[in-house]
């Protein structure tokens, strides 16, 4: 039924974009959050099942008898070839890191769907074990965060897209299914922590001798705040959570993080779980403080840990890749640090500390191959600036850090510094004082003397000069008894130099390229009408063809409905059609009359990895055929907006209303940040009829999206409900129409992210037949394995590199081959590698055989980290990229292609030594 608001019926539509809640996380150290306990009075104790190996109070971990401060990175197994985690994991252990954190990704490790809940033949948790035993034997304490939801701007937020079918039929639409606490999803979420939460167990130092690395912490959901569900339905999952990793051995502290609803609670179980924070402030650092604090009022009884401290950004297709954006330099990430360290954190976790690579269609939805991450060890292994400055943090808390977890602020004076250099003086329990001086200014530098006096106890002022660069922090440490800053020493000391080697090989030019079409599937898979993807099976993101057949004289207009941003593109009797276009979620295509086979290849730009999205089924969504022209129509423009409080009786709808001082939106971009999250706008326009027009009838208002929800009016009066953010909506407002000026207006209540209208037209309306799509299938590329290194390309067509875009009107896929050799590595010297690639299309790399990830025309990524486990060096050694690529406006090409030394990161190994930097 469709609703105005106030009327009854209306549904609570969220939609969080995980990397938005990221961005957000330092912002919510405000009250509001319900069910937090301030006074650890007022609860039972916590208890520990093995109190002797792992504890904690208020202020640190304490492992085996040791206070423990956890320095730790992340480093997600599944972003890296197994042959290069020893590489990093000597890198993390050289900089002085005494633990490593990881998700475990359910949809990486169960890709088939299982026949039932107690079916784990399709579960291979091998990777995971593995990388835990190499985590061990480097010595590091382990952090594992299982989900169910992991986010990491991975596919499907870690769920896999089998789980999507189990969605029970009673939910309604445009309710969030994942992340809630529905029996069916608890059920397969039991199902996941049956088979991993073992394989963790295994790997607890509570299963181990004293004094042995392992798993110390376990995660339990992540980042819930996010999530649009209310607090007594995330207490339920995280109970249900927590009991099945219990319930399957795990003994080692729970944990959450921005799970406010944990935070106090007197429940048994929830009593044993702490929350924590993630931070990612670039230059606004000073804002978490808040934050911090307020987590130690919240959980006085519990250590304040930042799970996710910046370690870098992501990148997004369309954007700026992560070494190009604004405050991630390594001032910022010593200054992040210190000011973490210096309000109480002493459980720190870098996000990331090796970001890697989201390899194939690995990658969260419209996100780049690369997840560099712009972090301290660089997605190809190479190490520079920032890594030099996590290195010398993770050597001074080596020395420093257990000293540090036990410290305790010393209220002081402060004179002598200008208002953006801040002193604060922390004791430790030897009596050795720590003053770490910062500057929130990062465009200059600051030199001074402050003058510092603690305001009880020992009242001597010490007069501290100090010089700090940009963005500077450092740290005073005086000994116990030490009362001139002259008997002290400052901190962190610099880490050495990395030694490059004096030359790197050349640049490889790759000059010719041989390209093949590709035909279409030789095997269909035959679909049910209205079948999703998942249902008929096919659970990633790659290319997928649709097969069917058009036999009308008339009605010679195709419109296909599908996720906005994803693309179809159509081939008739064998041929690509020329005109197609595409806005939001609706695709065009002009047909010839008669019966013709039709041929649909459809681009996923993959699944999205927050909110509810994630549940938006894969495909094509519904087809049809028209005599008319469809989904086009003419744009709406000159919108403008006001934000309301409430979506309930606004006047603001009626035509008469005056809307002069409103200001101009661009509605054809969601993502222009019309709309904040949390906030309601109505959105006007003036649409122009003509009496030419309504005498045709049929005319619809169409939206390629309302984010989150909308009531739409057109002359005052109510006619229909957009509840899906994701989806193109359409209504008939014939009836509300007259000849000359009319008014439309959008009631828009935007839950989570970016919000707002996107793409409205008024076009006619549809007399089309709905086109049954009667099977799909893989491009023939995928079936034969044209990428595969050995796979005989000589009958393919020769081209040259740099050619101009030719393809885009003979056909739908084409795939490229490029052939090259490397030198021998020079002994003693490690050197990495990458491709530099432009071309025009979108699609998917391999590097001989291996699935490299995607490449996108818009970019911004346009270099490509080849793994060296994956080439071969040396005469006579061939290496081989493959490319399919989908025409995107201009045909398809190789404009550029070269593979080159990543130069400014090779490395000087003599025979035996361990890559990274080691003190002189």
């Amino acid at each position: 039924m469709k609703t105005e608001p106030g009327r009854g019926g209306k549904r609570n539509i969220n939609r969080r974009a995980a990397w938005f809640a990221c961005a957000m996380a330092g912002l919510l150290g405000g009250a509001g959050i319900s069910s937090v306990r301030g006074e650890a009075e007022a609860l039972p104790a916590r208890t520990f099942a093995h109190p002797d190996r792992i504890r904690y109070d208020g202020q640190c971990l304490t492992i085996d008898g040791r206070d423990v401060f956890i320095y730790s990175g992340a480093f997600h197994y599944f972003r890296c070839p197994k042959p290069l985690w020893r590489d990093r994991f000597q890198k993390i252990k050289d900089a002085g890191f005494n633990a490593v954190e990881t998700y475990a990704a359910w949809n990486w490790h169960e890709r088939a769907q299982p026949a039932g809940l107690d079916d784990f033949s399709q579960m291979d948790l091998t990777d995971l074990e593995d990388w835990l035993k190499l985590a061990e034997s480097f010595g590091f304490y382990i952090i594992v965060r299982p989900g169910p939801y992991i986010c990491a701007e991975w596919d499907t937020g870690g769920y896999p897209q089998w789980l999507l079918t189990k969605r029970p039929a009673s939910v309604p639409a445009g309710q969030a299914w994942l992340r809630g606490d529905d029996p069916t999803y608890l059920a397969w979420c039991k199902h996941w922590y049956d088979a991993v939460c073992p394989v963790i167990a295994r790997h607890q130092i509570t299963r181990k001798a004293p004094g042995q690395p392992g798993v110390i912490l376990v995660q339990l959901e992540n980042e819930y705040d996010y999530a649009g569900f209310s607090d007594d339905v995330k207490r339920n999952q995280v109970r249900a959570l927590g009991r099945a990793a219990l319930a399957n051995g795990i003994d080692v502290p729970l944990f959450t993080c921005w799970t406010h609803c944990v935070r106090g609670q007197s429940d048994p179980l929830l009593r044993q779980v702490f929350d924590s924070c993630n931070f990612y402030p670039r230059w606004g650092v000073d804002g978490i403080a808040n934050d911090i604090a307020k987590l130690g009022r919240e959980q006085p009884d519990a250590p304040r840990m930042t799970t996710e401290l910046q370690g870098g950004w992501f990148s997004r297709v369309g954007g700026q890749l992560s070494d190009q954006q604004d405050g991630l330099t390594a001032a910022q990430i010593n200054n992040l640090t210190l000011f973490a360290i210096q309000n109480g954190d002493t459980l720190l976790n870098y996000y990331m500390l090796f970001g890697g690579s989201n390899p194939g269609d690995w990658g969260a939805r419209d996100m780049t191959t690369t997840y560099d991450y712009n972090a301290p060890i660089r997605e190809w292994g190479g190490v520079g600036d920032r890594y030099q400055r996590v290195w010398a943090l993770g050597h001074l808390l080596r020395e420093h850090g257990a000293r540090l977890a036990r410290s305790k602020v010393v209220p002081c004076t402060v004179t002598g510094t200008p208002s953006d250099v801040s002193v604060v003086l922390r004791q430790a329990a030897d009596g050795g004082r720590y003053f770490f001086i910062r500057t929130s200014q990062h465009a200059e530098s600051r030199t001074g003397t402050a003058r510092v006096k603690a305001t009880a106890g020992d009242t001597t002022e010490l007069a501290i000069a100090y010089t700090l660069e940009p963005f500077g922090a450092k740290v005073l440490y005086l000994p116990a008894g030490a009362n001139e800053p002259a008997a002290g020493e400052w901190l962190p000391k610099p880490a050495p130099e990395v030694v490059r080697p004096a030359r790197v090989p050349a640049p490889v030019k790759l000059l010719t390229a041989r390209q093949q079409p590709d035909s279409g599937p030789a095997h269909w898979l035959a679909l049910r009408p209205g079948e999703t993807l998942a249902e008929a099976g096919l659970y990633d993101s790659r290319f997928i063809y649709y097969r069917a057949e058009t036999d009308s004289a008339t009605k010679t207009n195709l419109l296909i409905e599908h996720a906005p941003g994803d693309a179809v593109l159509a081939a008739v009797d064998g041929r690509a059609a020329a005109g197609v276009n595409t806005r939001g979620g609706l695709t065009t295509v002009a047909l010839p009359p008669g019966p013709h086979p039709l041929l649909l290849l459809y681009e996923n730009r993959g699944h999205a990895n927050g909110g509810l999205d994630m549940e938006r089924a894969s495909g094509i969504q519904h087809a049809e055929v028209s005599a008319r022209p469809l989904g086009g129509g003419r744009p709406i423009t000159g919108w403008r907006m006001h934000e309301v409080p409430e979506a309930t009786n606004r006047p603001e709808v009626q035509p008469d209303f005056n809307v002069d001082t409103w200001r101009t939106v661009n509605a054809d971009d969601v993502d222009a940040n019309q709309l904040r999250a949390g906030r309601t706008a109505v959105f006007r326009a003036l649409v122009p009829v003509s009496t030419a027009e309504l005498r045709s009838g049929g005319l619809n208002l169409q939206f390629g999206r309302i984010d989150d929800h909308g009531w739409v009016y057109v002359n005052g009066r109510f006619v229909g409900e957009a509840t899906d953010w994701a989806r193109a909506c359409k209504f008939d407002i014939t009836a509300q129409l007259h000849a000359g000026t009319n008014c439309v207006a959008v009631i828009v209540q935007n839950t989570d992210g970016a919000g707002g209208l996107g793409q409205p037209s008024l076009g006619q309306s549809s007399d089309g037949a709905p086109l049954s799509l009667t099977a799909c299938g893989s491009p023939a590329g995928v079936e034969a394995q044209w990428f595969a290194p050995g796979f005989d390309d000589q009958s393919w067509t020769a081209t040259t590199v740099g050619s101009t875009a030719t393809n885009g009107a003979s056909a739908l896929l084409t795939w490229y081959r490029l052939a090259f050799a490397l030198p021998a590595p020079q002994p003693g010297e490690w050197v990495p590698w990458r491709l530099h690639l432009a071309a025009a299309g979108n699609g998917f790399l391999y590097l001989n055989g291996h699935a490299l990830g995607r490449y996108w025309q818009v970019g911004p990524q346009h270099d490509f980290f080849l793994p060296e486990c994956w080439l071969n060096f040396g005469p006579g050694q061939r290496n081989v990229v493959t490319l399919s690529l989908r025409p995107d406006g201009r045909g398809t090409a190789i404009e550029a292609a070269s593979v080159e030394p990543y130069a400014s990161f090779a490395e000087v190994r003599p025979a035996g030594a361990t890559p990274a930097l080691r003190p002189q």
